[in-house]
């Protein structure tokens, strides 16, 4: 009875297949036998007996036996991975040796800082009618002649710029103006009588404004020193351009014999994606560093555990930029920058971005920068130019990307009483009430200002110009929206 003791066909198959997968010349997958002439095509599981499911009991097993054939031919050309001195990118089959972080790219195996330059960065060329504002100098509250800390917003039909400015009592107090065309600025409540937007009610000074709008309140941050210059940062708030009021402190010092032990201030303040996000300068009588600190209800901000992010600089501005962070900050040579892909980590000094003009505005250095965006282009660079050594004597002046037409206005400030624009200067000379300044750079008064007609006198009533108007309004200024109107309530554009 031999035939009775052969093996079934499969199993002859198996063991045939086996054996020449041990010697390297057949393999079976997925059950199907794919190398032999005689019986491609045939499919275990097609014969034999079936379990109670249905299935072929065997198959399982076969199965785990057909694992195990390719596995072992797959070992023969494993590939073994090396990231030996590697922290991050392939490590040769195909997988990784790690990630790095978000600010980070990773060159030859090690993470680096990404040092990505801002889109569309502009070389920049310093205004030829530089300074742009300066002190109403022949008033007690702007008396010292020193105004500097310039912060600019967009409105509705121009730009408003809040500003520190010292009066002849040796206090600081914050200020407010308005442009249509960022070039010609007129204060509040005029160019001649310049009141404060933020007082500095009992404490020494208030200065160094940085401004962010949520919702319909701005929200002003700045540094306020008790006495002396015990500088800590603060909140103030206010649904209009002025008429701030003192809110609380919002960062003091840091903890004894830290680097911010002595005293914080000149915040720059961002409001991104819900969160407020300060960068501050912080002292401890020795050197000056930057960190850094956020909040979500703009009140209670906490700290960075890597402060400082940004060592020996003070006074800075930081903007989202050209897919980056930017810093400036302040120093007796000019104005000087760097980057940051997140705003935290990683930041490249990129040295000066321009130098000082030759000029007597800032024959001693350029303070308080600040970054002016339009619609997230960058639009100027202004600052304090400051003209005396001891840095208490500053104009507000500004630079252009290299090119660009300069803004209408501006140029005249050393032709007019100090601090005025030319439509205060033509208005205090019975002049038509829209002055422009004709002859930029010019000390001849009777050569300065264009005096002329702004188009809104027939619907004006009780004010030299919309400015007037506005601000009896209770605005902070205004100007002429609708020329040969005369209409009042459609005549004025009101800020």
């Amino acid at each position: 009875m031999l035939g009775a003791r052969l093996a079934p066909l499969e199993h002859v198959m198996l063991l045939a297949a086996l054996v020449g997968g041990c010697a390297g010349s057949r393999s079976l997958v997925d059950g199907t036998r794919r190398d032999g002439p005689a019986h491609e095509g045939i499919a275990w599981g097609d014969r034999g007996p079936r379990d109670g499911r249905g299935g072929d009991a065997s198959e399982d097993r076969r199965g785990a036996e057909d694992r195990r054939v390719v596995d072992q031919t797959r070992d023969r050309g494993a590939c073994t991975p090396s990231c030996a001195g590697k922290v991050c990118g392939d490590n040769g089959c195909g997988g990784s040796c790690g990630a790095c972080q978000a600010w980070e790219v990773c060159s030859a195996g090690k993470c680096a800082c990404d040092q990505p330059l801002p889109a569309g960065w502009p070389a920049f060329a310093l205004s030829s009618r530089n300074p742009l504002l300066v002190a109403t100098a022949a008033t007690t509250l702007q008396g010292q002649d020193n105004v500097y800390a310039p912060e600019i917003q967009p409105l509705s039909g121009g730009w408003v710029m809040w500003y520190g400015g010292q009066g002849s009592d040796g206090h600081d107090r914050i200020y407010v103006a308005t442009s249509t065309g960022g070039g010609e600025w007129r204060k509040w409540p005029s160019d001649a009588a310049p009141q404060p937007a933020l007082d500095r009610g009992s404490s020494n000074h208030v200065n160094d404004p940085s401004v962010v709008q949520v919702g319909g309140t701005w929200y002003m941050y700045y540094t306020d020193a008790a006495v002396s210059e015990d500088d800590k940062i603060w909140l103030a708030q206010s649904t209009q351009l002025s008429g701030f009021a003192k809110v609380q402190q919002v960062l003091g010092p840091g903890a004894a014999g830290s680097w911010e032990s002595l005293k914080v201030g000149r915040p720059a303040v961002l409001h991104e994606g819900g969160q407020f996000k300060m960068w501050y300068d912080g002292q401890n009588g020795q050197a000056r560093h930057v960190g850094y600190a956020t909040s979500s209800d703009g009140k209670t901000f906490v700290r960075h555990p890597q402060n400082p992010i940004f060592l020996n600089a003070g006074a800075i501005d930081v903007k989202h930029a050209g897919g980056v962070y930017v810093m400036l900050r302040e120093s007796g040579q000019g104005t000087y920058w760097a980057t940051s892909k997140d705003g935290v980590h990683c930041w490249v000094d990129r040295g000066q971005l321009f130098g000082k003009s030759g000029q007597p505005y800032d024959a001693y250095g350029q303070v308080t920068p600040f970054l002016q965006l339009e619609a997230g282009a960058v639009r100027a660079v202004w600052f304090g130019g400051a003209s005396i050594a001891t840095w208490n004597k500053n104009r507000i002046a500004a630079a252009y990307p290299a090119g660009a037409a300069l803004p209408a206005g501006g140029g005249c400030t050393g032709c007019v009483p100090a601090g005025w624009s030319c439509s205060a200067a033509c208005q205090n000379a019975s002049q038509p009430a829209a002055g422009a300044c004709a002859a930029p750079g010019s000390t001849n008064p009777g050569a300065c200002c264009a005096c002329s007609a702004s188009g809104c006198e027939a619907c004006i009533v009780g004010a030299a110009d919309c400015h007037a108007a506005c601000v009896n309004a209770g605005g902070a200024g205004g100007w002429c929206a609708s020329p040969g109107s005369t209409n009042p309530s459609a005549c004025c554009g009101c800020w």
